[in-house]
Order: structure tokens, then sequence, then C-alpha cells
């Protein structure tokens, strides 16, 4: 199988950024839409409904939209993105544990109404949207001062907001499984999500404010506050 040029490969890693960062858009426009109008309910309706082979649309959208993520959590480990490989592979596992757990449910009756059942998914597609939406201007304009600013200093107000979301309703869903057994499935697969769900609790509740938070704010709060810039300007 022939190799591809590195010019190749960037095209279709620019191609893959601009993808995703349309995709984040159109997640982040639903969202805005269907809780500000009424006049687009039955469009944005439509997203949240169930289709025939029983998946959600939006869901569908948003897995799509992960897989991107893990292509550069496989570049970080190959070693052509820099990153943290064991934050991008956690923080990518509680997501698709979200999505195969916990938003399902929560967006069964849609987000146009903001309830007790689905405000904590609501929640979480914000902070995800809006974090990627801030994300991939900076892979798309790398030499952008005020795409690296945005990409640095959004997490800041974003990553709390979705880990305590996150955390929040995969410990409800895990007090439903643990209340409710196995329910006849598999009790491997029971395990598997018991597992995955008690993970994302563990992770959030501890791992995330004491050793993720405190990496974005040492990267994100010296930018906030106009000192990263300029050191940047005087090194480079």
């Amino acid at each position: 199988m022939p190799r591809l040029s590195g010019e190749s490969a960037g095209s279709i890693y620019q191609f893959l950024n601009a993808g995703a960062l349309g995709g984040w858009s159109a997640v982040l426009l639903i969202l805005v839409l269907s809780q500000c109008t009424t006049s687009l309910s039955a469009w944005t309706d439509r997203c949240f409904q169930a289709v025939d082979d029983g998946n959600i649309p939006f869901i569908k959208l948003m897995f799509r939209l992960e897989w991107i993520c893990f292509i550069e959590v496989g570049r970080i480990a190959i070693g052509q993105l820099k990153g943290n490989l064991v934050l991008g592979v956690v923080l990518h596992l509680i997501r698709m544990t979200c999505l195969l757990l916990v938003l399902p449910a929560g967006l069964a009756n849609g987000v146009y109404e903001v309830n007790n059942s689905n405000i904590v998914s609501i929640l979480v597609l914000y902070s995800w949207s809006l974090t990627e939406v801030g994300r991939y201007p900076m892979y798309l304009f790398p030499n952008s001062s005020k795409a690296r600013y945005i990409r640095l200093v959004l997490p800041i107000f974003t990553f709390p907001l979705g880990a305590a979301a996150e955390a929040i309703g995969a410990y409800r869903v895990l007090l439903e499984l643990l209340n409710r057994g196995d329910g006849g499935t598999s009790s491997i697969v029971y395990l598997i999500k018991v597992g995955s769900l008690g993970m994302v609790v563990l992770i959030n509740c501890l791992l995330g404010p004491t050793m993720a938070y405190p990496a974005l704010l040492k990267k994100g709060v010296p930018v906030l506050m106009g000192k990263g810039e300029k050191k940047r300007t005087k090194t480079s």
C-alpha cells in the first residue's frame, strides 16, 4: 500500500479538522435553536427522536465526531501531535461511556424543554460542543494568536461544568443499574457498564479536580492574564 506524502496526509487531517469543527458547530447550533425558538422545533425534535434502528441521530453524529478525536489521540501516540496521551485516552473513554450509557436516556425526550431528566445531558453537551468549537480553529489556523487564546482559555470554564455534569449523570445511571440488577443481560456486559460508569465518577470527582484541571489552569491562566502571549513573543 503506497504511503501518503506529508502534504497529502496534512490535507486529510485538515479536512478532518474542518469536518469536526463543522460537526461540533452543528451540535451547538441545534442545542441553541432547540431551546431558543419554537419555529424550528419540528426540525430540532427529529434530531432527538430514535429512528428505525433505535438510535438517536444526535448521538450518532457525536459518535462520528468522537472517532475523529480518537484519530487525534492516535496521532499523539505516534508523535505527530503534541499532547498528553494518557489524558486524551481517558477523556475520550469517558465521553464514549457517556454517549453509550448516560446521554441516550437524558436525550430521549429532546432538549427543547429543560427539566430534571435532561438538564445533566444538556450541560454535558454544551460543555463538549463549546470546548471543541473553541479547539479546532487552532488546528486549522495554527499561527493565529486569537485561535490559540480561545483554545487555552475556554476549557477553564467548560471543563469543570462538563466534568461535574458527566459525574452526576454517570452516578445516576450507575445507581439505576445497581438497583435494577443485570435485568437478564449478560453478567459481563453488566459488569462492564458498572465499571465504566464507576470509572467516570471516580476520575471526574478525584483526578479531574486534582490533576486535569490544575494542568488546564497552568496553561490557560497565563494566557488569560496576557502573560502567555508576551512570553511567546519574546521567545519567538
